[in-house]
């Protein structure tokens, strides 16, 4: 595979976005996209068939993954090892394509989400600028704090993903003998960096974000912003309590029975999003002042919470933060227990461990709970304007 260079012959309005295809990816880069079609670029937008309307909502175009050899599913994202294999995997199966299909659009940009690597590959093979998007807390270096919060969290579970190894040195050996794609150790594979970084979460959310200052922009919660093509209700219930583990790892049946039994009958009223296991649920019998449901428009909901129980997810906890409303944080995998115990530090939410005493430690947390007026306008700051400038500067310079 040769280099090919486009950088001179870039088309001055067209941006390519290579996405992770996950909701808590997805979701934060929408109202990006959505400003930049306002701005006149034409954004092409690689993603899977589950977020082709919500891309295609914001103006984007819309291209499709081709996965049909790799098995994708976002629930790999908790398992490190295995993750960088299927990186690795997808990267050497479509690299060739996606080059040529970005050789065609000599693009003046490539986004490309942090965990991919591929989008890193084709911006560096061809010498277009780049940025990366962090969605998730990510590491900016071996041995900073991050660094050891994720090995804490996932350093176990790694150990017993060993059989990924073999085709992961197997992987990397094929791409280099075909191409030079730069640094491949495992930072560099799963927290690709460029020399414009965005994060769509508030500075204050990332263990080092105080230092990370130059190359870093710290957008704030961006996913406020999204256009939500869902009509819900308007939510008038008063002691709203809302709960959901989010869209990936909420298969905890033992959980929802807990909501139930802690809150049936009580004075609040629960809201419990879940998807996955709404028709398995709603043969059971719901207390009185339980709602269930399949989806629930967050930002909506949020405005009437008086609490939110939640896995831990960037995205949700910063929305629920803009809101004014407490969090009480129940992970299900490491990096929600990353953000919960970062989110417990700041006192805007509390991380409990026992499911068993949801009611107590509910009531126990409202009691105890402070109203941080200057954290939470920090967490309602979306700086699009400034990134819009930001990004524009940077294509120029570069």
């Amino acid at each position: 595979m040769n280099s090919f260079s486009v950088k001179n012959k870039a088309s001055k309005r067209t941006i390519i976005f290579y996405g992770t295809p996950a909701y808590g990816h997805i979701n934060p880069t929408l109202p990006i996209v959505d400003t930049l079609v306002s701005r006149g670029y034409s954004v092409i937008y690689y993603a899977t068939q589950d977020f082709r309307s919500m891309i295609e909502m914001q103006g984007a175009q819309y291209r499709e993954y081709d996965f049909s050899n790799t098995n994708w599913n976002p629930e790999v994202g908790s398992q490190i090892v295995e993750l960088t294999e299927l990186i690795l995997e997808f990267t050497n199966e479509q690299l060739e394509y996606l080059l040529e299909e970005a050789k065609e659009e000599k693009p003046c940009l490539i986004i490309h989400d942090t965990l991919a690597f591929w989008g890193r590959a084709v911006a560096n093979l061809l010498e277009i600028p780049a940025m990366s998007v962090n969605t998730i807390i990510t590491i900016n270096g071996y041995g900073t704090r991050a660094f050891w919060m994720y090995a804490l969290r996932f350093s176990f579970s790694s150990l017993l993903q060993w059989k990924s190894i073999p085709r992961i040195l197997q992987y990397k050996r094929q791409l280099k003998k075909r191409c030079k794609i730069g640094k491949t150790d495992w930072l560099s594979l799963l927290m690709n960096q460029e020399a414009l970084n965005l994060y769509t979460y508030p500075l204050e959310m990332h263990p080092e974000g105080i230092q990370l200052k130059k190359e870093h922009f710290f957008l704030g919660p961006a996913a406020i912003l999204r256009k939500d093509a869902h009509q819900e209700e308007t939510y008038t219930y008063d002691n709203l309590i809302y709960v959901s583990l989010g869209t990936i790892f909420n298969r905890n049946d033992s959980f929802y029975h807990a909501v139930m039994k802690a809150f049936g009958n009580t004075k609040y009223h629960v809201v419990i999003s879940c998807k996955n296991q709404y028709e398995e649920l709603m043969r059971e019998k719901i207390p009185a002042n339980i709602t269930l449901k399949p989806y629930v428009d967050q930002n909506a909901i949020l405005k009437r919470a008086v609490l939110f129980i939640s896995a831990g997810g960037m995205n949700s906890i910063c929305e629920a933060v803009a809101n004014g409303v407490p969090c009480l944080l129940y992970p299900q995998q490491g990096e929600q227990a990353i953000n919960a115990k970062i989110l417990e530090e700041l006192g805007l939410g509390k991380v409990i461990k026992n499911e068993d005493k949801l009611l107590e430690a509910s009531e126990t947390f409202l009691k105890q709970y402070r109203v941080n007026s200057e954290l939470i306008q920090k967490f309602s700051n979306i700086r699009m304007k400034e990134l819009i400038v930001e990004i524009e500067n940077y294509i120029d310079v570069m």
